[in-house]
């Protein structure tokens, strides 16, 4: 009897695994979901002796995981290209995989062994040429109660610009109090456009049966939590374990995936700073997305997430907890199996040796130019020129890759390209997989940004979270250069870029000051100038200009603004010296930018923030110094009201919280500083806190003689029967407000002494004195 075979249309909605099987849910444009079964074999190649090999074999037979017989087939190394004969071998247990690589540390150098981590579902996605939310067409048969999957294809690209979604439900998932208030003293909210839920303090198997009702009527798609992955889902699949209640998240109902309950995150140093990220909990059948675990999310939103996912083929829910770079990372790694290369499981390349005198010229980092202090902190007429995404730009112009910096096959040419004044060699006859995987992105932001400005309303909306998505993943591009752990990185590529940056800032301020124009800041991608007799700019020199620095550069250079007015406020070490990265400024649209000043400052009070923030609104009405100068009184009007309402101890205690990142455990804190003192705090109300996590405090009396009396922890202050009796410590936060003032307006005020605005008894840094 022959097969009914079925044919489907649909979006492709999300993707797992469980060994073989390959589960992939559709979702056409009607809103239909449907579930489709494929069976994959990933393919993973080894290479070393004879020896090893026919033990690795063994190993794997032993273990009958093994597909197919396995064969040599011709592969190109990455960093040497040349092609070699590999070992093939088909796993039929995938998930042996990271047992494998755990294994190879210590193996170390006997054999050398590729495409181990890559991710299974991405894995088939990239064998099949499909990727999330692309239009699949799908011919499948009923096998069982499964729908198997005989053919899938593409409908569409993943070059492509534009592209539709699918109709998607969404419900919200958050806490009525602080995440570290537990369940169910803390009662889950549940939200969507229509309807609002609030889950009554009951018993547990009660909440699980009103939670599995609302599921289960409004079916949402996309389950949109804080602190979902952290506190919400832990609580949830284990009281539901605990009592064999299933729930009624996972639209699959099949899957052989038993989901491990954690109740830890992770803690991991980046750059110099402790980073946590919390448990994973992704759902099977439907998203859900942490919003306080997710960098895309907080930056771009659902459409930043959708962008990155297509290009990258990482799924919805694996992107969403990822960072940019991963997502590069996985670009890479397209590009590298299109050109047959070996995609090795670990970073390989090493730095080369240097001597100090080479180390001290290569490694500098990005240029900065401070301005000069006669010419005072406060400018007028200024113009701000970025670099298009400088050092991107430069890995696709000058093909600035890992594997052809200092390559082998160009090394002995005198006619290859290098980098200015280190003099590394640039490989001139293949192009690299960086360079490549970049050029894709920066052509795609381009086109967002263009039809940003050409559109409005929503439409311009969805444009600038596509954009934003890929902003975050070409500024971690140049860092993943240089990253230990980067598969595709290597020293010597990171600092070619800064020398090539360093080279173009420098073109920048010549062709400038050639113009006749006067150079007043400048810092790694960015330049002010100012014409020396100090009168406006047209947009059509400055039009002049960019096209001139680009012809010289090669890097297109755009006008970011016209400052009719600009402040950059002195350093509180010294207050003859700025600081490079702090400045504020009136465009002559009215427009305000700032970058490093108070109000910009996570970890400033937000009744800082807004008092700092209304000062510069009223500044901004203003296009020059001497204008600014006429509303002192009416400046001096907000200062005292939001300095009333700290001295009456008015204002409110949530307004008051400071941020602070944890950089270790409560234990291991040898200064009681504010955030140990909370710490401590939170963790005899039987609060963990991981290093890396943020929390916020008030500061309660810093002279109190008991340090808990010092700092209150938000929680602390949250189980008190009546907050709003808690009391702070009014000489501190009025000396912050006193700071927030003095840096914007020492330029303007008709008067030295600062200290004269609070009462006499204020102790304040000496900068304010």
């Amino acid at each position: 009897m022959k097969a009914f075979v079925s044919h489907t249309l649909g979006y492709l909605f999300d993707i797992y695994h469980s060994e073989e099987k390959i589960f992939l849910w559709t979702k056409d444009k009607q809103g239909k979901m449907k579930l489709f079964i494929d069976r994959y074999y990933p393919v993973i190649y080894a290479r070393g002796s004879k020896e090893v090999l026919k033990k690795l074999v063994k190993r794997f037979y032993d273990l009958d995981a093994l597909a197919e017989i396995p064969s040599f087939e011709e592969k190109v190394l990455f960093y040497e290209n040349k092609t070699i004969p590999v070992l093939r071998l088909v796993i039929s247990k995938p998930s042996i995989l990271p047992k494998i690589t755990k294994k190879l540390y210590a193996l170390y150098g006997k054999y050398d062994i590729y495409h181990t981590d890559i991710e299974v579902p991405i894995s088939y996605m990239v064998e099949k040429g499909i990727y999330p939310l692309c239009e699949l067409e799908i011919f499948s048969e009923t096998v069982g109660r499964e729908e198997v999957i005989r053919s899938i294809r593409s409908l569409t690209q993943i070059s492509d610009l534009e592209y539709s979604l699918p109709p998607l439900k969404t419900i919200s998932l958050t806490l009525e109090k602080s995440q570290r208030i537990p369940i169910p003293r803390n009662r889950i909210l549940l939200r969507t456009e229509e309807n609002e839920y609030n889950i009554q303090e009951r018993s547990t198997e009660g909440m699980l049966a009103e939670i599995n009702t609302i599921i289960e009527k409004e079916d949402p798609d996309i389950v949109l939590s804080a602190y979902g992955d952290q506190v919400i889902f832990p609580f949830l699949f284990a009281e539901a374990q605990r009592l064999k209640i299933p729930l009624a998240f996972d639209r699959d109902k099949t899957a052989p995936i038993r989901r491990q309950i954690q109740t830890k995150g992770t803690s991991f140093n980046t750059y110099g700073t402790i980073v946590f990220r919390a448990a994973s909990y992704p759902l099977f059948g439907r998203w859900h997305i942490d919003s306080r675990n997710s960098f895309v999310f907080k930056e771009a939103e659902l459409l930043g997430i959708v962008e990155l996912a297509r290009i990258s083929r990482l799924p919805i829910q694996k992107i969403a907890r990822a960072s940019t770079g991963k997502a590069l990372t996985y670009i890479e790694v397209d590009v590298a199996l299109k050109k047959k290369y070996l995609v090795p499981w670990q970073k390989s390349a090493v730095e080369s040796p240097k001597t100090a005198n080479q180390l001290l010229n290569a490694d500098r980092g990005g240029l900065i130019f401070q301005p000069e202090i006669s010419q005072g902190f406060v400018l007028e007429n200024v113009a701000q020129l970025d670099f298009a995404q400088m050092y991107p730009s430069i890995m696709v112009i000058h093909n600035v890759s890992p594997e052809c910096v200092n390559c082998i096959c160009c090394k002995d040419d005198p006619d290859v390209p290098r980098v200015p004044k280190i003099g590394y060699t640039i490989c001139n006859k293949r192009r690299g997989i960086v360079s490549d995987a970049l050029k894709h992105v920066l052509e795609r932001r381009a086109y967002y940004k263009k039809r940003k400005k050409e559109t409005s309303g929503l439409l311009s909306e969805a444009y600038n979270a596509k954009q934003s998505s890929l902003k975050w993943m070409l500024v971690t591009s140049f860092g993943y250069l240089g990253y230990r752990n980067a598969k595709f990185g290597r020293l010597e590529s990171h600092e070619s870029v800064t020398a090539f940056g360093r080279e173009k800032l420098l073109t920048a301020k010549e062709v400038s000051e050639e113009q006749g124009y006067q150079l007043i800041h400048a810092i790694t991608d960015s330049i002010f100038i100012q014409k020396k007799d100090k009168t406006p700019f047209t947009s059509e020199e400055l039009g002049d200009l960019c096209d001139e620095i680009y012809k010289r550069t090669q890097i297109r250079m755009d006008v970011d603004g016209i400052y009719s007015w600009l402040i950059f406020p002195p350093s509180t070490m010294d207050a003859n010296m700025p600081v490079a990265n702090r400045y504020i400024g009136r465009f002559e649209t009215g427009a305000l930018k700032s970058r490093g000043v108070y109000s910009r400052r996570k970890d400033m009070p937000l009744l800082i923030r807004k008092a700092q923030l209304d000062i510069i609104d009223l500044m901004c009405q203003k296009k020059s110094i001497e204008d600014i100068k006429t509303i002192e009184d009416s400046v001096l009007e907000i200062f005292r009201h939001y300095d009333a309402l700290l001295k009456n101890g008015t204002a409110s205690w949530r307004e008051l919280l400071i941020q602070r990142s944890t950089s270790q455990e409560a234990e291991e804190y040898e200064v009681d500083g504010a955030t140990s003192i909370s710490l401590k705090q939170l963790l005899e109300m039987g609060m963990e806190v991981q290093a890396g996590e943020k929390i916020r405090y008030l500061v309660s009396n810093r002279r109190a003689d008991s340090k808990e009396n010092r700092y209150t922890p938000e929680e602390k202050i949250q189980s008190l029967k009546d907050p709003k009796l808690v009391r702070y410590d009014k000489e501190y936060y009025r000396s912050l407000l006193l700071q927030a003032f003095k840096e914007i307006w020492f330029p303007f005020a008709s008067f030295s002494d600062f200290q004269d605005l609070v009462s006499e008894e204020q102790k304040l840094p000496f900068f304010f004195r």
